[in-house]
Formats: structure tokens, sequence, C-alpha cells
């Protein structure tokens, strides 16, 4: 299914801090399954544009492939732990699709968080 990982930029409107933040802890919980980065140097390059603090797609330009999500934070002591919960649950989403068809992590990884594979 996946032949390479997928593209993120995370962006935020007043505070680049969170949106680099967000990209460390993505690329630390999930390599094998996509790349990000917070600071945009090609419009073409991200599959999908999450847009923190925000409760509508940013005014910036995006090519027509990529698609935005809208992650509004909770208060300032927490927001680190609802960007873990969201990131945690966007990897299991692509553990799920990749189950589908048996195909795995584009860098071949196919075990699922926290687990290893067992012999068979």
């Amino acid at each position: 299914m996946y032949k390479r990982r997928v593209r993120i930029l995370f962006w935020h409107p007043t505070d680049p801090a969170k949106a680099r933040y967000a990209t460390t802890l993505a690329e630390s919980l999930g390599a094998d399954w996509l790349e990000a980065r917070s600071e945009e140097t090609d419009h073409d390059w991200p599959d999908l544009l999450i847009a923190l603090d925000c409760h509508t797609a940013p005014p910036i330009f995006r090519a027509a492939h990529t698609q935005c999500k809208c992650w509004p934070l909770v208060a300032q002591d927490i927001w680190e732990d609802a960007v873990h919960k969201r990131i945690l649950g966007m990897i299991g989403g692509l553990h799920l699709l990749a189950r589908m068809d048996r195909s795995g992590a584009p860098s071949g990884a196919a075990a699922p968080l926290g687990k290893t594979s067992a012999p068979d």
C-alpha cells in the first residue's frame, strides 16, 4: 500500500515552537511511517498539513494533493499531551491501513506500536 512515508507539515499561526515540537515528536514516534517538517520549503512536498491551534484551514498556499487537518489544542499546560495522543492516533491509523493489505510500513517495519513481531 505505502510506497513512501507520509509527508506531514505541522504549522502554527503564532508559535512556531509548537510546530517544531510536533515535528520532533512525530519523527521520534513514527519515523518508519512519516516524515515531518515545521517549515515549509516546498509547497508540493506535504501530503498533509496539520494546523495546530486552528479551527479552520489556514490561508496559506498548498498543493491540490495536500490535505489539511486542524488540531485545536487544549489548555497551555497540557497541549503537549494532546499533540502526543493525536500523533499516536495518526500512526495507529497508518498501521491499520497497512494491515488491510498486509503491506507494512514503507521502510519495512511491520510491528504495531509498542509490539514486536512474534515468530509464526
